[in-house]
């Protein structure tokens, strides 16, 4: 309702447990980024991305045609897509989050190579870190070394892991019974508001392919003028650095 005051609880503790003592059917979405399953820095609540039971307890708390969006990591989305989906949620898209930060976290073959014959690298220069999204530099950075033997200037340049770039969201939602229409009229949920996502505000030339909201106002000269605006949401998204 416009101008209604929102009140907003926040409720700390384990999720099973959390949602355990809620309501069936009382929970319009549910976005989430959990556990990647990556070991992060050797962490143990990272061994593994949640199991079925997390995602059907998820099922039971959130109404019919609920929309759940679940972030992940690229190597182990298969399993967090697998377990949603046998909670009895249904897949109905995955987003793609492309950014430019961020860097590779790679084993330097030709550093290990040296490492493992004992000999010293040659302080050659010194690599900052990337930039911050916010600020000019982060703080810190890396000296540049030079092979320091045959074998490890052979392998120079070489590591085992790409720059991660992309985080994909798995977007499910919960089945329901009857039509769209009835769902939302009953439960306010199982659409998605499109015109309220659409990508840019810039009013855009009709002709303009793939741009179809269309806006007909009074122009200055006293005519009607129709003009689209905004592009569609889609399944990526991206942070805008080159």
């Amino acid at each position: 309702m416009r101008g209604a005051c929102l009140s907003y609880e926040v409720l700390h503790g384990d999720c099973r447990e959390v949602m355990a003592g809620m309501d069936e059917c009382s929970v319009d979405s549910i976005v989430t980024d959990p556990p990647y399953g990556l070991s992060f820095m050797g962490k143990g609540w990272d061994r593994g991305v949640p199991g079925v039971e997390f995602w059907v307890e998820a099922l039971r708390v959130a109404k019919p045609g609920a929309h759940l969006l679940a972030f992940g990591g690229t190597r182990m989305v298969h399993r967090l897509a697998v377990a949603i989906e046998d909670a009895g949620w249904e897949i109905r898209d995955r987003i793609h989050w492309v950014y430019g930060s961020g860097f590779p976290k790679s084993h330097n073959v030709s550093k290990a190579i040296d490492k493992a014959a004992g000999a010293e690298r040659e302080v050659v220069g010194f690599q900052p870190r990337g930039r911050s999204v916010n600020t000019s530099f982060m703080s810190g950075g890396n000296n540049i070394t030079a092979p320091a033997t045959p074998e490890a200037q052979q392998w120079d340049g070489w590591g085992t892991a790409l720059k991660p770039a992309v985080e994909p969201i798995i977007l499910a939602r919960k089945p329901f019974k009857g039509t769209v229409a009835a769902n939302v009229l009953e439960w306010g949920t199982g659409a998605i508001n499109v015109d309220g996502c659409r990508v840019g505000t810039e009013t855009l030339p009709s002709q303009v392919r793939g741009v179809t909201r269309i806006e007909t106002f009074q122009g200055a000269d006293g005519n009607q003028t129709t003009e689209r605006i905004g592009r569609w949401p889609a399944n990526l998204i991206h942070d805008g650095i080159d």
